[in-house]
């Protein structure tokens, strides 16, 4: 689920929901220029840190390729020859 847009979407929003919850317990979001100021930063961090997570993702797919890739090529040079 958390790979598509409708899953990103809703867990976007319950990080939101999550940072606005702990603003109110922990008593940083009184007034309204705070609270904008919270969430803009929230939602930066969101993005910066999903972003991340799909760059390094897509990484570990290419090396794993790659290693694949040399075992194949190692496997075809060392066979037999006739």
């Amino acid at each position: 689920m958390s790979g598509g847009i409708i899953g990103k979407f809703i867990y976007f929003w319950a990080f939101i929901i999550g940072v606005i919850v702990f603003g109110k317990i922990f008593g940083f979001m009184d007034d309204t220029k705070t609270s904008i100021i919270v969430l803009i930063a929230a939602a930066l961090i969101y993005i910066i840190w999903t972003i991340g997570r799909e760059k390094a993702a897509r990484r570990r797919e290419e090396k794993a390729w790659e290693e694949q890739q040399a075992r194949i090529a190692s496997r075809k040079k060392g066979g037999k020859r006739r």
